[in-house]
């Protein structure tokens, strides 16, 4: 499977509580849905991007991609979509996968094609579709060279939509964004639990059971998160689901016990520093907000924190980050 991690730049993404797949061909044992309109919208949202602002390498990649193809960051991308599909022998696995990103937004399909062509970047039609290779696409923007992109083409859908897919899947990836298909249909608990989200922004889907890494004894099924923000809280809610109740109530036992193990070890504070016990109170009270519950062959994990306290844990974390980075000691 070739990863697409280096093309999510593009992408820095509709307001609506749920999971958008439309456009994505059927089949996908994995999805991955970022609503970057719902999500500047919080304040959490508001904050990472705010901190993400001040790093000069996020402005000049911005500036970049402003110039040179007339995207604008802040106001010309609104969702962000990326699915991964299984090969031919039905799982999911490094050589045997696919994968489509769809970017959805307001872009100048006339500029990106000049762009390309002066740039002689190497492409190729796929019936009535003009292609780039993406690798060659993202490196004459950015200034920097891809990782294992040189599978991947780009496509000027349409003014509203992106799509970026391997050589053999992007036809079929196309057929799907041309009938605007949807994905897939996600289990009733999985499906009540994204439409029931509150201005959720990260949707996260998965077919357990077509991972070639899957556990056979785990008992896992499948795997969805929904994270998002309401009027007071941030909020988190995963749940898997598993082959029975039995192996439901393993992983909820396994679930009590790590979080156990992890307020125990927030108590010790001997030696610590004022600023180390300050932020060791603000994990042990984010921990106590969890909880884990299950029903039937389903296992669950909630979380309603204060978007206030969210953003403060926020803030620390990126300063701490700063602190024990590598330049940290120069």
């Amino acid at each position: 499977m070739r990863p697409f991690a280096a093309l999510l730049l593009l992408a820095f993404a509709t307001a609506q509580a749920e999971l958008n797949t439309e456009g994505l061909p059927a089949g996908a044992v994995g999805i991955v849905g970022f609503d970057l309109v719902a999500f500047r919208a919080t304040k959490v949202g508001q904050a990472v991007e705010k901190l993400a602002g001040l790093k000069s390498k996020n402005l000049a990649a911005a500036r970049k991609l402003n110039d040179k193809v007339g995207v604008d960051t802040a106001k010309d991308l609104r969702d962000l979509v990326v699915a991964i599909y299984p090969g031919p022998d039905g799982k999911v696995s490094e050589t045997h996968a696919a994968g489509v990103v769809l970017i959805r937004g307001s872009f100048d399909p006339a500029r990106l094609a000049a762009f390309a062509q002066a740039n002689q970047l190497p492409g190729k039609t796929f019936g009535k579709y003009q292609a780039w290779e993406a690798g060659p696409f993202i490196e004459k923007i950015t200034g920097e060279k891809p990782k294992k992109s040189e599978d991947a083409y780009l496509v000027a859908h349409s003014p509203e939509l992106i799509v970026i897919a391997g050589a053999d899947f992007l036809d079929r990836a196309l057929e799907a964004a041309d009938r605007k298909e949807k994905a897939t249909q996600f289990p009733a608990v999985t499906a009540a639990r994204f439409a029931s989200a509150q201005n959720g922004w990260l949707y996260l889907y998965a077919d357990a059971t077509k991972m070639n890494n899957t556990k056979g004894d785990f008992g896992a099924q499948d795997f969805s998160l929904v994270l998002g923000e309401n009027a007071t809280d941030l909020q988190l809610a995963i749940a898997g689901g598993f082959v029975s109740a039995e192996k439901a109530s393993a992983a909820l036992r396994l679930l009590n016990g790590l979080q156990a193990g992890a307020a125990i070890g927030l108590m010790r504070d001997n030696g610590k520093t004022a600023e180390e016990k300050a932020n060791q109170a603000m994990l042990a009270d984010l921990l106590q907000k969890i909880r884990i519950s299950g029903e039937d062959k389903t296992a669950k994990l909630d979380l309603n924190y204060p978007t206030d306290k969210a953003v403060q844990f926020i803030i620390k974390a990126v300063e701490q980050s700063k602190k024990d980075g590598p330049t940290a000691a120069k």
